[in-house]
């Protein structure tokens, strides 16, 4: 590995980041040193309940495109991979003068905003986003359907993903990981995540009415994360449905634990990060059809999940219940759910999307007709 003196800095410009980031970051900033790179991040916010100690260089700054400029110029870097909206206003002016100094700057996309994929305006400026950039990261593979042809040698495939290695050992046995939380279900479906966001694409509503009323008096719902209405948390059955709130510690260890001690996990719409998270722990994952980030891709119905139509309560119950009743089938999805998302879903593979875009930009490959 390079001295400190002979490292290249490498700087993410990147809106909040949220606390399941920094654990990925970390692991960036460690192999990027052994590359040659010192990888820094600037961001309006570090999300306060992070409790995952940053091991990278980082600044929180407001988004004031001056501030920006000045920090970047100090900081001299070989690169500067941008994470932010298109409705952050410092985005265009730091574009465009990046592009005019002649520092290669990169695109970390979904390439379209998935929840309007066909808004034309919308495409129109993510296009000209991705004409501009010298260099595109991309949440999955999927996405490069959408990159132009002309743009498709600059963009690298980084799947989105957690850093699992973090994750620690649970040593106790789901049953003990239950009375300790004084979960009474024999089995159970585990949904995770922040619930309020944009209108509460999530669906939690959709298990809550679910298990109002379960016919099996050995199963439940248990509930994880921030953002629960109030009109949500008044339809609850208590016989049948427990609210954790949220979970946060420094090591992941009760997250980690939650996830081990349930049977399938179940996110109805727009899955995310938790569709990771469950699949490393072999829950199989159920959700609905609709508008789903890019980590729907690796969601494989029939193999270690379902996708069921999109508001129909009563096959999201039915296949929930398919799976908990039958022990081969659910041991089954287990297996292949863990195997599949090691596979596709390594920070190591992440992070070598990102390293390869960099070294295809600082090789002046940037630069397009």
């Amino acid at each position: 590995m390079a001295t400190n003196t002979q490292l290249k800095p490498v700087l993410l410009v990147s809106n909040t980041v949220m606390h399941y980031r920094v654990s990925v970051y970390n692991y960036f900033w460690r192999r990027f040193r052994e590359d040659g790179y010192d990888f820094k991040v600037i961001t309006n916010r570090m999300q306060p309940q992070n409790q995952i100690a940053p091991q990278f260089p980082f600044e929180e700054r407001p988004f004031h495109f001056r501030d920006y400029r000045r920090a970047i110029l100090k900081q001299k870097p070989a690169a500067v991979i941008l994470f932010l909206h298109l409705k952050d206003r410092m985005f265009w002016p730091l574009v465009h003068w990046l592009k005019w100094r002649r520092i290669p700057v990169a695109f970390w996309t979904k390439t379209r905003n998935l929840d309007e994929p066909d808004n034309a305006l919308r495409n129109f400026l993510f296009d000209y986003m991705l004409w501009l950039h010298d260099g595109l990261v991309l949440y999955s593979d999927d996405l490069m359907k959408n990159v132009p042809a002309q743009q498709k040698a600059k963009a690298f495939p980084a799947n989105n993903t957690i850093n699992f290695e973090d994750f620690p050992v649970v040593v106790e046995s789901k049953e003990e990981i239950k009375r300790q939380l004084g979960i009474p279900f024999k089995k159970v479906v585990l949904f995770a995540g922040r619930m309020d966001v944009d209108g509460g694409r999530k669906r939690v509503d959709h298990l809550i009415e679910i298990f109002r009323d379960v016919k099996y008096s050995d199963a439940g719902l248990v509930i994880v994360g921030s953002g629960m209405k109030a009109e949500w948390q008044a339809r609850i059955n208590p016989n049948t449905t427990i609210y954790l709130g949220e979970v946060h510690d420094s090591k992941n260890l009760q997250i980690s634990r939650v996830f081990k001690m349930a049977d399938v996990c179940a996110i109805p719409g727009h899955v995310g990060l938790g569709l990771n998270q469950a699949f490393y722990f072999g829950l199989p994952v159920v959700t609905e059809e609709g508008k789903h980030p890019p980590e729907i891709g690796y969601l494989k119905p029939g193999r270690n999940g379902f996708i069921v139509p999109e508001n129909d309560l009563e096959q999201l119950r039915k296949t929930l219940f398919t799976l908990l009743d039958n022990d081969a089938l659910r041991a089954e999805f287990s297996q292949n759910a863990r195997a599949d998302i090691l596979q596709q879903a390594s920070v190591e593979g992440m992070y070598r999307g990102f390293r390869d875009c960099v070294r295809f930009m600082e090789a002046g490959k940037y630069y397009t007709a």
